[in-house]
């Protein structure tokens, strides 16, 4: 049906066969609709409002069609769905904002906790003599294998550099152990 055929129905308060032509745009709605965060019900409620605010339109004296009745309701079905959604957005940031205060500090504990790891392996390693110290910082820092430590720290063999691997963590592990230990204090 063509689109002047459509306006003078509606004109005339035949509604029925009219609608039943605009109904064939609901499929390119709904997928708009779908496609933006909304589901089935959402673009069927978006579309029947749009209908009514074409028929409103269409029955002003002053109402000029400058482009297909299709793309004028597509048009209206878009804008009512943006305002749809900012409205929903709206709620939900109002949910979300007393979420997110909550969020961001616990967010802001975890990166002081993670800094405070930071500090304390720092210390650790500072605590350690030089050459575990360096071995340490090759193995985990540098990426490098052991059989590459081996030849760089002069150390005979790659069992040697795997040794002294262990015995450099450890004395970083009991050093932790230490730095943790509540400290007595004399008064």
């Amino acid at each position: 049906m063509q689109d002047q055929k459509i306006i003078e129905l509606i004109r005339s308060n035949k509604n029925d066969q009219a609608l039943l032509a605009l109904y064939k745009n609901f499929p390119a709605v709904k997928k708009m609709i779908r496609l933006n965060s909304g589901n089935a019900a959402d673009a069927e409620d978006i579309f029947q409002e749009a209908l009514i605010i074409l028929c409103r339109k269409i029955k002003e004296t002053g109402f000029v069609l400058n482009a297909q009745l299709s793309t004028y309701l597509f048009s209206v079905c878009r804008f009512l769905w943006k305002d749809e959604l900012k409205k929903r957005k709206h709620r939900l940031v109002n949910d979300f904002e007393a979420g997110i205060d909550q969020l961001e500090e616990l967010q802001l504990k975890d990166q002081v906790a993670e800094e405070e790891r930071i500090k304390l392996a720092e210390r650790v390693i500072g605590d350690l003599g030089d050459r575990c110290r360096e071995v340490l910082l090759l193995f985990y820092n540098s990426g490098l294998k052991l059989k590459d430590i081996a030849t760089k720290m002069g150390y005979s063999s790659e069992n040697t550099a795997k040794n002294q691997k262990y015995k450099c963590l450890e004395a970083a592990k009991n050093r932790l152990k230490e730095m943790k230990r509540p400290r007595e204090t004399f008064h």
